[in-house]
């Protein structure tokens, strides 16, 4: 007799299953059937459309190419300064390259305001002052390893923006 009742249950489980599993269906149909039918032309415009609206997006303007160059040239001047003085373990000369890393801004080099330039490109601008203060920290700290640990960072940040917005003749 138990073994009768747990069939029952089996059977009532499977029923609620099937059930669910058709109520999904259906929605599924009801949902697919209302969307219009595109051409593969259509289709196509919309993706090249967003290819190239997201291409926009991470076009880096500026007021002059020369300018910008000039202070990116600047700010590779005081990295090398930096490793110099990693590789010294100049501790003061750490901090110093480090804060003239920190009060740069490739946001600032591009003449224009924040709202006018690709939101990530300032959020990458904003990270990296971040890591350069972190890197500050460090050589205050004395410590090596916390120092190279934050100095990957700081690297990481300008990788990260070259790689997104650096064009071959920047």
């Amino acid at each position: 007799m138990r073994a009768f009742r747990g069939s029952k249950s089996v059977k009532m489980r499977c029923k609620q299953s099937l059930w669910i599993l058709s109520v999904i269906a259906i929605m599924f149909f009801t949902f697919s059937c209302g969307k219009s039918d595109r051409t593969a032309q259509e289709e196509i415009g919309m993706l090249e459309g967003n290819v190239a609206a997201q291409y926009e997006s991470t076009e880096l303007l500026y007021e002059s190419r020369t300018i910008f160059r000039m202070h990116m040239q600047d700010l590779d001047e005081c990295e090398d300064a930096l490793i110099d003085s990693v590789d010294r373990q100049d501790w003061e000369g750490i901090k110093k390259s480090a804060m003239d890393l920190k009060n740069a801004s490739a946001v600032v080099f591009t003449g224009k305001g924040k709202d006018d330039l690709p939101k990530e490109f300032v959020l990458i601008d904003t990270m990296f002052h971040y890591q350069a203060l972190a890197v500050v920290e460090a050589a205050e700290s004395r410590e090596m390893v916390k120092l190279n640990i934050e100095y990957e960072k700081l690297r990481d940040t300008c990788d990260r923006c070259h790689e997104k917005y650096k064009t071959n003749g920047l």
